[in-house]
């Protein structure tokens, strides 16, 4: 589909705010690297008597990066190694993991965490930078492929860090418990309600896209769920719903009405109701593999002992682990219907690929059927014609991405100025698995660690695929605030330059480090813009005169 498409780059400089009266303009470093898609394992267990759907899986990271000279709270001294160092310092991470099958895109949040060196002045720059590329890949993906109904899903689930270790040790990162992190994660979530019209007009101008978002908290009754969600008014009918879209996603996938709960839940890296589904699998012997399953019993219905539906098994979650000893997990869904007649288009042969045939819904039928030979055919062979004429040299590319070099030198300076569609670096699989086993071992407690720390991720990322410059984008945001945006700062001075800004009791304690009540690392949102308003009320004290002592009963 020849539609046109706006460039990482762009999306962020457009997000980011520049330059107010209160604060300097935002300037930051972006590297963004992905992988293209490969093949991997269903993300919906398949129903007895159907093919597995074929699906295919990309990562996608993203690290912002801002100059050690801007970091709030170094009152312009600077460690010597920060001096002169160009990579600057790490301060917010998201992963995305794409899930493409025939019919269903899904956009699942892996992990996003923050650092806390990126300066807290409102508008919230994390929350900036994490909406603007959910909506930049949704918007890829449904320019891509108008046919295929999107999901962006995740779980909130409060974390000390996820991304960059050691940062809960760094003063300044805020971290929010379990309920506020839903809320946060439900507001950078909301804009996905109103995608801009150009891609609706592209897709299919008469027909508006259905969008719809929905929480689900196990342990919540609609009336609290209803508490946790943006109050903000969309078009279109488009509404924030308690519950979840997993009966809905199983038609669009073409699973039977009777199929059971296992089939219509997804199964993500490192999920808590994943675990859950896992262990309920393995309590009756079902497996992924419909050949390891020795019970004909088990093999004929492929239910669970106690849980047949969905409302039983969140049920069940609420006294998981994860979800009691006061613990919150928050899932949620933006579900993005094509605004087409979502039939795959006759020049897309990925969408023509057989997902989902059926072999028969009928056990016994299965059991009584020969099986059947594999047909084998046996295409004549034609003659080629000799080859004649001027021979044209042309670039080499890469086939699929498989070698961990990604570019030439001129595709790299490309990238590098943002004229290339990817915006990012294109790794293999394994380049790219070692990129993030290369982040989880590195240490950003401190300012000059961290330096150190991202100027050693960058390089080994730049050695592994054989790069000599740096593939950061510059980014200079241009938007500029709403007064409501700036609202929690407008009642304030602006701090005079070096001065450290004292959030006073707005800074959480740091707990201990075996307090399983910490933090979410999976976003983290700044002090400033999440707390503001929250003004605490006076405590009443009483004077000496206004209290008695209880009189001391009389010796007898």
């Amino acid at each position: 589909m020849a539609a046109h498409s706006v460039s990482l780059k762009d999306a962020l400089i457009e997000a980011l705010p520049g330059k107010a009266d209160l604060y300097p303009e935002f300037d930051c470093k972006v590297h963004y690297i992905h992988t293209p898609p490969k093949p991997c394992d269903p993300l919906f267990s398949t129903p007895l008597g159907y093919d597995p759907e074929k699906t295919r899986l990309a990562s996608h990271f993203l690290t912002v990066s801002v100059g050690a000279g801007s970091v709030a709270g170094t009152t312009g001294q600077l460690p010597k190694y920060c001096e002169n160092q160009q990579e600057g310092v790490f301060g917010i991470g998201i992963e995305v993991l794409v899930y493409s099958s025939k019919y269903l895109t899904t956009l699942f949040v892996s992990k996003a965490d923050t650092t806390g060196y990126i300066p807290s002045h409102p508008p919230s720059r994390t929350k900036t930078i994490c909406k603007t590329f959910l909506i930049w890949l949704t918007t890829q993906e449904r320019q891509t492929h108008p046919s295929r109904k999107v999901v962006v899903s995740l779980f909130a689930r409060s974390q000390s860090q996820y991304l960059f270790p050691g940062s809960i040790e760094h003063s300044t990162k805020h971290v929010l418990d379990d309920r506020q992190l839903i809320k946060w994660w439900a507001k950078v979530l909301d804009p996905l309600l109103d995608l801009s019209k150009d891609v609706e007009e592209q897709a299919a101008p008469e027909v508006p896209a259905d969008i719809q978002g929905y929480l689900t908290v196990p342990g919540y009754d609609r009336h609290e769920l209803r508490a946790q969600l943006p109050r903000t008014t969309h078009g279109h009918g488009r509404t924030w719903s308690p519950g979840n879209p997993l009966r809905e996603l199983a038609k669009t996938r073409g699973a039977p009405e009777d199929a059971p709960a296992r089939c219509l839940l997804p199964r993500f890296p490192d999920d808590p109701k994943a675990r859950f589904i896992q262990e309920l699998d393995d309590e009756v012997g079902l497996s992924e593999d419909a050949s390891t399953m020795v019970s004909q019993s088990k093999r004929r219905n492929g239910q669970w002992n106690n849980i047949r539906d969905l409302d039983r098994f969140w049920e069940a979650m609420e006294f998981r682990q994860e979800c009691s000893s006061g613990r919150v997990v928050g899932f949620l869904w933006i579900v993005i219907a094509p605004s087409s007649d979502g039939k795959p288009s006759d020049g897309n042969a990925e969408s023509q690929e057989s997902s989902q045939g059926v072999i028969s819904s009928d056990p016994a039928m299965l059991q009584d059927m020969p099986p059947t030979p594999p047909v084998k055919s046996s295409p004549k062979k034609r003659k080629r014609k000799p080859l004649s004429g001027p021979i044209i040299p042309r670039k080499p590319r890469l086939k699929g991405g498989s070698s961990s070099l990604t570019a030439t030198s001129a595709g790299l300076n490309d990238m590098v100025n943002g004229t290339d569609n990817q915006d990012g670096l294109l790794l293999s699989k394994d380049a790219y698995d070692q990129a993030m086993q290369t982040l989880l071992h590195l240490d950003f407690a401190h300012l000059e660690v961290a330096a150190r720390s991202t100027a050693k991720w960058v390089h080994e990322v730049m050695r592994s695929c054989g790069l000599s410059e740096d593939f950061a984008l510059e980014i200079a945001g241009t938007a500029k605030p709403t007064q409501a945006e700036l609202a929690p700062a407008l009642h304030q001075p602006p701090k005079p330059k070096g001065q450290v800004n004292d959030l006073g009791g707005m800074v959480r304690k740091k707990r201990k480090a075996g307090d399983e009540g910490v933090s979410e690392g999976h976003a983290v949102a700044e002090a400033r813009a999440e707390t503001d308003g929250a003004d605490m009320p006076a405590v009443n004290v009483l004077g000496a005169g206004m209290m008695k002592k209880k009189p001391k009963p009389s010796a007898s």
